[in-house]
């Protein structure tokens, strides 16, 4: 495998505004090649090496004792005690590797790694590192989905996804990612090129202490489509109260994916039309949204649930459209972590946020719209007017939040590599929520919170 080090340049007014303690200050983006020629055990093995390298086995290891913690709060009946975990964690490494060989392999890979990584630099091999620990750690989402309390309301928190059509009718795709534990997650996480025989064939942010199979997918593959996934853990259909062992059954029905597994074969479509098939068809474990736009000016959300049964598609508008669709204006579409139909006069978990996403770009208007414009409204960090008491859980309406690990823009147009990551932005350290500046008249009336209607979805 081929890899390098590298860091995405910073704009002059991304600097400044850093500089000025505006945002928060960045990492140094880590970019690595990686070969899909190469077995799952094999092909991140060169750049798990070359990163603990560089910056050490710690973001892996503070992340994963974060997670285990979660695992024991959330599923007392599972990780409560020791024999109780220790069972958990054989029947679910049991299922991985009977079902999903693949990140067997690759988690059995980074186990290796890491141990010794661990036993080069003094430590004793940390027993989170150990495969069985491992495999649940990883799986942290989809197993926390089964707990009575609903996840999303509480920790992790989670992302944010746009899709935006700018004036000519082509598509950018911006995307928050946050997740905890955000400072070890956020030093883990890095660009790679996923190449096949030398050839590039698409570019995700990623995030280290995952496997593939359970990876928060952030990917363009270039001239052709762009993809981000976003947690699921309101609403109907969800996974919430389902017994660990009908888990154990769903994760082993023959041809049922994973989050990651979804995704990954998504992205090996060569069209927009094609990953969408994938991401509407393909037996899912979890519940979640992946949000899709295509180069061909076509773009979607596409909500999962957990029982495999049913997807609902939300186009987003054709350039000749103008009406209002669960309040949200055809040129746009926002994503948060709850379902599009669910309206904001409901006080769900993350209405706020999406709202106060849909009300920035009302601002700043679809003429305006461009790589940049887009941008801003991700660096939002002011709490959004009415919004700023919604703090347990946080759902203020800031974007740019105290767990957003990165924040970008791709554009699945571009098959330019020189600038293919300068809008991805890996945060060093923590945002802060601000107090909401002042209240202006809206752009549009059509896209306040009253207007927020219910759309009938689309089952496929």
């Amino acid at each position: 495998l081929a890899l390098g080090l590298a860091g995405a340049p910073l704009s002059e007014q991304l600097l400044d505004a850093v500089h000025r303690g505006q945002l928060p200050s960045t990492f140094e983006l880590l970019r690595f090649t990686a070969d899909l020629d190469a077995p799952p055990g094999e092909r991140f093995v060169p750049i798990w090496k070359a990163f603990l390298e560089k910056r050490g086995h710690g973001a892996f290891q503070a992340t994963y004792k974060t997670w285990h913690t979660w695992e024991q709060l959330a599923l007392p009946e599972l990780f409560g005690n020791s024999s109780a975990q220790n069972a958990t964690q054989a029947a679910w490494l049991e299922a991985l590797r009977v079902a999903h060989p693949g990140a067997f392999a690759e988690l059995t890979a980074l186990s290796k790694t890491l141990q010794q990584s661990a036993t080069t630099g003094g430590d004793n091999p940390a027993p989170l590192f150990e495969v069985p620990a491992l495999a649940s750690l990883i799986s942290i989402y989809p197993l926390t989905l089964i707990a009575t309390k609903n996840g999303t309301d509480t920790i992790p928190s989670a992302c944010t996804s746009t899709l935006v059509r700018r004036a000519d009718g082509s598509l950018l795709h911006g995307r928050s990612l946050d997740y905890e534990p955000r400072d070890p997650m956020a030093e883990s996480t890095v660009a790679i090129e996923f190449q096949r025989r030398g050839r590039l064939e698409y570019r995700c942010l990623y995030t280290l202490p995952y496997v593939t199979a359970l990876q928060w997918f952030t990917c363009v593959r270039p001239g052709a489509f762009s993809l981000s996934v976003n947690a699921r853990g309101q609403g109907i259909q969800t996974e919430h109260n389902t017994s660990f062992s009908e888990l154990l059954r769903r994760v082993q029905v023959p041809g049922a994916l994973l989050l990651g597994e979804v995704a990954e074969l998504a992205m090996q479509a060569s069209s927009f039309e094609g990953a969408l098939a994938v991401l509407t068809t393909s037996p899912v474990v979890s519940s979640n949204y992946f949000i899709l736009a295509g180069a061909d000016k076509r773009g979607a959300i596409v909500t999962r649930f957990g029982n495999s049964s049913s997807a609902d598609v939300w186009a987003i508008g054709d350039p000749s459209d103008d009406k209002i669709e669960d309040g949200q204006p055809s040129w746009m579409r926002v994503q948060t972590n709850v379902d599009h139909w669910v309206p904001f006069a409901s006080g769900a978990y993350a209405t706020h946020r999406r709202q106060g996403a849909i009300d920035l770009l009302a601002d700043r208007g679809q003429q305006a719209m461009g790589e940049q414009a887009l941008l801003d409204v991700y660096f939002t960090t002011h709490a959004r007017a009415g919004s700023q008491n919604r703090t347990a859980p946080e759902d203020t309406g800031v974007i740019l939040r105290p767990s957003t690990i990165a924040t970008l823009v791709m554009d699945p147009t571009s098959k330019d590599p020189a600038s293919a990551t300068t809008s991805w932005h890996v945060w060093k350290t923590s945002p802060n929520i601000l107090p909401p500046q002042p209240v202006l008249a809206p752009a549009t009336a059509a896209v306040s919170s009253e207007s927020f209607g219910r759309a009938v979805p689309i089952v496929v």
